[in-house]
């Protein structure tokens, strides 16, 4: 099946939008008297009347179909298809647009023909929502309008009975307008607006709720994790894979079940942690099944701080890609507090041990009253950095999580904890990582002393490296050939850093001598791109976007 094909359905949704408008237009500007003197003859005034608001209706909703249809969405097309048979029947009453019927005609067969194209699925528990609150407001509207028409029946300048009441409510919820309507005082055309902002109202609400993607409420299964876990095992190879087992984390496995994509829904932005894991031969075929499944769903793809081992496969797939910082791996066979270049390392690191600083590393299953002392250093580092536990690409303070870990701890000269790191599996790396990383306030050098420590103690078990994790946005848009959504993300390193600290954490890094690995964003369209961004930080906030805007206005304040 050819590209072009593919794309049709973006030509369709443009000429949805566009027809949507034009019958707006005509409605309101363009008449020919002698069509409506001709017509007048055959059909009363009542469907004259009704036939030009319902193609503002029409007008309106093919409108809003149109974003929906670009999505490919089934529950549109099946809506575009009946409103486009509604509209063609309007413009013929309507003065005898053949033109535009025609054209809309046309349109309705494209849309036939395009018909397997349109499988994104809304949300079944919302559609059926949408559909009860139409039906609710509906049944509203006419007690409501009943009720308007019977009490205000001298303010129209006639005088209506139930009977008559319920006449002209029916009438106006079907858009058909009434001679009896058309001397209304002030207060009449107050309450007809009331009772078409209602009607309105809840037809684009139903709309809204009927079209809306699908939302995610499976609970993930403990085989799922235990698959997921056994796969990690075998092919795990980054920092972030051991992350892509908390419970945060959603599951899609490939057909083959040999792999699998770890992800967080944020809305209908599908962001996966890291790459796909699996055996490289099935990785393809997971990405273009994943991207398939969210095209079904209604979702947008996104994959967080993914290697460059799979670039050519993302572009393939037709993804793009931006470079979104770079991650600081020291190579342990290299380091060394020896020599010039280590000289201010080496004198922090002999400062806090003189001043009666130590570290221990702590074996699971840790001890309750251990346990709390590490949770009494967390509850102080987050506020100090005044937000709430972060989530996603970082683990959080679960005591099971914490217990099953490794600890590295810092004590100070009366054995009390100061800070800690949990040491985290790396796999077939043979890597040495961290994800948590906690402290007190006070002494400057607690980090250095416990990533020493750490590295000498990964070095002395046979590993190659210690990755220090992550710095955002470092390394991105430096170069003459950087895209402009690089220079774009170059600009906000280099003028929001005193908001942020990108530079200083790179710079704390730098002093352990490390080599920079790249890591990216693989999005689906570059207009996607700050949605896809927001994403990954709510994400990133424990899907409370609010927690990370109340840290940043904090942070702003401050600086």
């Amino acid at each position: 099946m050819s590209n072009r094909y593919l794309r049709l359905h973006y030509l369709a949704a443009f000429l949805v939008g566009l027809t949507g408008v034009g019958n707006i237009l005509t409605a309101w500007l363009v008449h020919h008297p002698a069509r409506f003197i001709w017509l007048k003859h055959y059909l009363p005034w009542m469907v004259l009347r009704g036939s030009w608001l319902s193609s503002v209706i029409a007008g309106t909703v093919q409108l809003f179909l149109s974003w929906s249809l670009g999505r490919r969405k089934w529950q549109a097309w099946r809506i575009a298809v009946a409103m486009f048979l509604i509209s063609t029947a309007a413009n013929l009453l309507r003065g005898l647009h053949y033109g535009q019927a025609a054209f809309n005609l046309g349109l309705l067969l494209m849309l036939l023909a395009l018909k397997p194209r349109f499988t994104a699925a809304s949300d079944p528990p919302s559609v059926r929502h949408g559909l009860a609150v139409f039906a609710g407001v509906t049944l509203f509207t006419y007690l409501y309008g009943l009720s308007g028409f019977y009490l205000l029946d001298r303010h129209f300048h006639q005088q209506f009975d139930l009977a008559e009441a319920s006449r002209q409510t029916i009438a106006y919820l079907a858009w058909l307008a009434t001679p009896e309507l058309e001397h209304p005082n002030r207060l009449a055309r107050w309450f007809l607006d009331s009772l078409a902002i209602i009607q309105v109202g809840g037809l684009l609400y139903g709309l809204y709720m009927v079209l809306r993607p699908v939302v995610y409420r499976r609970t993930v299964l403990m085989p799922e994790r235990k698959r997921a876990a056994g796969i990690v095992e075998r092919y795990g190879r980054s920092s972030l894979v051991h992350l892509t087992l908390l419970s945060d984390k959603i599951y899609h496995f490939s057909r083959s079940q040999k792999s699998f994509v770890a992800y967080a829904l944020v809305g209908n932005v599908a962001v996966v942690l890291g790459d796909p894991v699996g055996p490289e031969d099935d990785i393809p075929h997971l990405i273009d099944e994943f991207t398939a499944f969210c095209a079904n769903n209604d979702w947008h793809p996104a994959f967080y701080q993914v290697l460059p081992d799979y670039l050519p496969v993302y572009q393939a797939c037709g993804y793009k890609i931006l470079k979104i910082g770079e991650e600081a791996v020291v190579d342990l066979h290299t380091f060394t507090l020896a020599g010039n270049s280590r000289k201010n390392l080496r004198q922090t690191v002999n400062r806090m041990v003189r001043k009666g600083y130590s570290t221990e590393l702590l074996l699971p299953p840790l001890r309750e009253e251990t346990l709390r002392e590490l949770k009494e250093v967390s509850d102080h580092w987050l506020r100090l950095q005044k937000g709430g536990e972060k989530r996603f690409s970082l683990g959080w303070f679960d005591p099971a999580y914490i217990r099953s870990c490794p600890v590295m701890v810092v004590r100070d000269s009366r054995g009390r904890v100061q800070a800690f790191a949990n040491i985290i599996p790396e796999y077939r790396r043979n890597e040495g990582t961290i994800d948590l990383m906690r402290r007190r306030e006070g002494e400057s050098g607690l980090i250095d002393l416990l990533f020493v420590r750490l590295m000498e103690y990964f070095k002395e078990q046979g590993y190659d490296s210690f990755n220090l994790g992550l710095c955002p946005l470092a390394g991105v848009g430096d170069h003459p050939g950087a895209s402009l959504q690089e220079r774009a993300v170059y600009f906000f390193y280099q003028h929001f850093n005193q908001l942020y600290g990108f530079k200083g954490l790179r710079q704390f890094k730098e002093k352990y001598g490390p080599r920079w690995e790249p890591r990216y964003l693989i999005y689906p369209h570059p207009l996607l791109l700050p949605k896809i961004a927001m994403a990954v930080v709510t994400a990133n906030a424990g899907g409370s976007l609010w927690s990370y805007v109340r840290a940043w206005r904090e942070k702003r304040r401050l600086a």
